[in-house]
């Protein structure tokens, strides 16, 4: 019922502005530029043996910090920067209304794209400024994320210099090659993220089945024609995906989930939802009927510019508010 209730909020959010910081789900701890792309899906078989690992993300807080005595921590200006890490560099948005420690969201862009797109994209430094978190958005090379080992590196600088943040409270997002990222990270050996929200291509792979239950929320259109909702071969690819109901249902098998539900969140958009699960890791899968290649909920004037391209984005729901308020329900565990 909780569920049901909250995305109801949501859908009034898209037509009325927005309302309350949602409170926890389920009893858990305080939650708390689309692009022509399909990256090189067969390289995430890679990362997921490998690993993505990222270093904890710094916080000025300190380790002897308690809940009742935090010390100051200064994230500099609020709104978006860009911040140098080697000779890369990842963007930054600071809310207005900063808290200390912060959450923190990644959102890693599909192939082609960049940070700056993403962000049009998303619309997430507005919903950073309702929900006061920090928004960070790093930059592949040449338009291409490293399923090799390549960007490891990169990551683990960026998660080092972003300022202020909670390292128990980092979630990671993405599109596309993007979200192919986003899941090769929920299947690390070493889980550095609380939550992972996708668009545009999920999948699950032999070794995910040895990491922990790993809370997901994903979108997918069903006329996605560059990764197929069907499954099969990506555009440009040598390599077939299973169908997304498919993977979903094989995440909500690994994270051990008892219950599920449909519903009809609008005259577009399905929600399946898995609860009950391990570790509440719950699922949520959002399909979207004759929804393309797309965000759901990016701006119009987005939306209208990639439609030749891409295909349709609904407006049903929004992809960004909708990750922020799953994401607020999960933290790791304090190390």
């Amino acid at each position: 019922m909780v569920g049901r209730a909250r995305r109801r909020v949501y859908m009034f959010r898209r037509l009325g502005g927005v309302g309350r910081v949602p409170a926890p789900r389920h009893g858990r701890t305080p939650r708390p530029g689309t692009v022509r792309d399909t990256g090189s899906v067969k390289r995430i078989l890679l990362v997921l043996l490998a690993g993505v690992l990222m270093a904890g993300c710094s916080s000025t807080a300190g380790d002897s910090a308690t809940p009742t005595e935090v010390p100051p921590c200064d994230p500099g200006p609020p709104g978006t920067r860009e911040v140098q890490v080697g000779n890369r560099s990842f963007l930054l948005h600071v809310p207005t209304d900063f808290r200390n420690p912060s959450p923190a969201v990644f959102t890693f862009h599909g192939r082609g794209s960049n940070a700056q797109q993403q962000l049009l994209l998303t619309g997430f430094e507005q919903v950073s400024e309702e929900g006061r978190f920090l928004v960070v958005a790093p930059n592949a090379r040449n338009g291409r994320w490293d399923f090799t080992g390549g960007d490891n590196e990169y990551l683990r600088q960026v998660g080092a210099a972003i300022p202020c943040a909670d390292p128990t409270r980092v979630y990671a997002s993405g599109i596309s090659m993007g979200s192919a990222m986003t899941f090769a990270l929920a299947c690390a050996p070493e889980r550095k993220f609380a939550a992972f929200g996708g668009v545009a291509l999920t999948l699950f792979e032999r070794p995910c089945q040895t990491t922990p239950p790993a809370p997901i929320i994903y979108f997918h259109g069903t006329k996605d024609e560059v990764v197929p909702f069907r499954g099969g071969q990506p555009e440009g690819e040598d390599i077939k995906l299973p169908a997304v109901p498919v993977a979903m249902q094989e995440w909500a098998d690994h994270n051990g989930c008892t219950q599920d539900a449909t519903d009809e969140v609008g005259n577009d958009v399905t929600l399946r939802e898995w609860t009950q699960c391990q570790a509440n890791a719950d699922v949520e899968y959002y399909r979207v009927r004759g929804g393309g290649h797309t965000w759901p909920g990016a701006s119009p004037f987005i939306a209208d510019a990639i439609e030749p391209r891409l295909g349709k984005t609904t407006q049903t729901v929004d992809a960004s508010r909708l990750m922020w308020e799953f994401f607020e329900g999960y933290t790791l565990p304090a190390s």
